[in-house]
């Protein structure tokens, strides 16, 4: 990624961090923001695994009672 997506990106953490916490504390917002996105990251990915395992699973049954 090339450095100055890397500071828009990380300009705009900033601002939308920041701004929970009331405008004061950018770097305190920095990495709320950074953290946010990792936590979206990991548990997104989680999530989709999860059902599409429950849904293998129910289909597989569903197959086996049908056929």
């Amino acid at each position: 990624m090339k450095p100055r997506y890397k500071t828009l990106i990380g300009g705009t953490l900033a601002l939308i961090g920041s701004s929970l916490f009331g405008g004061s504390l950018w770097l305190a917002g920095l990495w709320l923001g950074k953290y946010i996105v990792r936590l979206l990251f990991t548990i997104i990915p989680a999530i989709v695994v999860y059902i599409l395992t429950y849904l293998l699973i129910i289909g597989g049954i569903l197959w086996l009672l049908i056929s």
